[in-house]
């Protein structure tokens, strides 16, 4: 694409190197929540991480998780779904992109989990994540309050079921 976005993307295993890449992206506005700090640890791909990255130049783009490592304080374990976080590099945040990322990921988590639901904490604010998960398949069931940061935090939890791809 003109913009510099990759023609093709890849999921691999999320490298220290990814991992520190990844603590440095700064989000702006009120994306700025999403902002590791030093105290967040870096993730390793051992935790349930992977990077989505360029096929022509292995630079990664964002990474996901899944298991523990993807669910929000507070929300119970299911054994029926699969727990999945999402973060893109924020220079592509807001850019349309979003499907193609998004894409990627499930595409990969299908062939791995092809009959498990995959489930998506979103902070409610997050109109456009929203609406992302929402034109990949995922429906709001729910909304879960917890305390984040010192702070009461909404999420709304959307299921994408197996028939929905």
């Amino acid at each position: 694409m003109h913009d510099g976005w990759p023609d093709r993307l890849i999921v691999r295993p999320l490298t220290r190197g990814d991992a520190r890449q990844v603590a440095s992206w700064q989000y702006d506005g009120p994306w700025h929540i999403y902002n590791l700090t030093a105290s967040d640890g870096l993730p390793a791909a051992a935790d349930g991480y992977s990077a989505v990255a360029d096929s022509a130049t292995d630079r990664i783009v964002g990474f996901f998780c899944t298991g523990p490592e993807a669910r929000v304080p507070g929300l119970d374990e299911d054994p029926d779904v699969l727990d999945l976080g999402v973060g893109m590099d924020p220079r592509w945040v807001g850019k349309g992109h979003g499907m193609a990322f998004g894409g990627t990921v499930l595409g990969h988590l299908r062939r791995d989990h092809p009959a498990t639901p995959v489930r998506a904490a979103i902070q409610a604010w997050n109109l456009r994540s929203r609406q992302l998960v929402r034109r990949l398949g995922f429906v709001e069931r729910e909304q879960h309050q917890c305390v984040q940061d010192g702070r009461s935090v909404t999420y709304v939890v959307a299921i994408l079921s197996t028939t929905a791809r």
